[in-house]
């Protein structure tokens, strides 16, 4: 009876030192995102300003690709941007460019000059909510963000990675999973409302490469109810260079593109 009693006080004690030592699933969130951004490139990651990317952007049709096309990515943070698609004459080139709640679009094939309308920029603004960068360097902090540690998930037989619910503005969720030994964003997981209804949406991350210090993905793949829509294969990032103000400004016809 003595044994009994004292190997049940021995194992309420352990009991109570192991809730009092393992975090909870808040404290435990927030370390593995910490965790994350130190294998992302630290303070390197966190302070970038700007950021130009080239690479192919490849649009999928029923879960085929189709052919690729050459982009340019410009980026001052926090809410200017202008994408290039195409590469030689105005012609071929189609632009998109977003600064805070405003917009335009070139589209060469057409010669035309236009607005974004506001369902291109409410688009945008989602877009850039459940941007993994923008989770991780600030969304996470942000007042009125939650995070928790959302358990283990299998990415393959015999290999799991951590989960992290971040509760963003609002209703929006996502959940990030990181691999387990390097901490590096594997996939992002979130669900969306659209014209049809509520997707699934899945982002997934793969062929991290150092670029001034940074580690970005090669390879971006978006999924939408399970069907792959498009790829990213990035060739070139470059941060901090100089992206002048000029570049976002409307021109003043589609002549003036430049």
């Amino acid at each position: 009876m003595k044994i009994a009693l004292l190997t049940a006080t021995m194992l309420v004690a352990v009991a109570i030192v192991s809730a009092q030592t393992e975090p909870d699933a808040g404290e435990r969130g927030a370390q593995l995102l910490r965790a994350a951004i130190q294998a992302r490139g630290g303070d390197s990651y966190l302070g970038f300003k700007t950021l130009i990317a080239t690479g192919q952007y490849t649009p999928f049709d029923k879960g085929m690709s189709t052919i690729p096309t050459p982009f340019t990515d410009m980026i001052a943070f926090p809410d200017k941007e202008r994408t290039e698609f195409g590469r030689g004459k105005k012609k071929n080139r189609r632009i998109n460019v977003n600064v805070g709640l405003t917009g335009w679009v070139y589209d060469g094939d057409a010669e035309t000059l236009k607005d974004q309308t506001e369902k291109q920029i409410r688009e945008f603004a989602d877009d850039l909510e459940y941007d993994l960068d923008r989770i991780l360097r600030h969304g996470w902090q942000a007042q009125g963000a939650r995070v928790r540690f959302s358990g283990r998930e299998e990415t393959r037989p015999g290999e799991r990675a951590d989960v992290v619910e971040v509760q963003l503005s609002g209703e929006r969720k996502v959940f990030l999973w990181l691999d387990r030994y390097t901490h590096l964003p594997l996939s992002l997981v979130y669900e969306r409302v659209n014209d049809q209804g509520i997707s699934k949406n899945e982002i997934r991350f793969s062929q991290f490469v150092a670029y001034d210090g940074v580690k970005f993905p090669n390879i971006v793949d978006f999924f939408r109810d399970g069907v792959q829509i498009n790829r990213i294969n990035y060739e070139q990032i470059r941060l901090n260079a100089p992206i002048s103000d000029e570049i976002f400004l409307k021109p003043a016809s589609a002549k003036a593109v430049k």
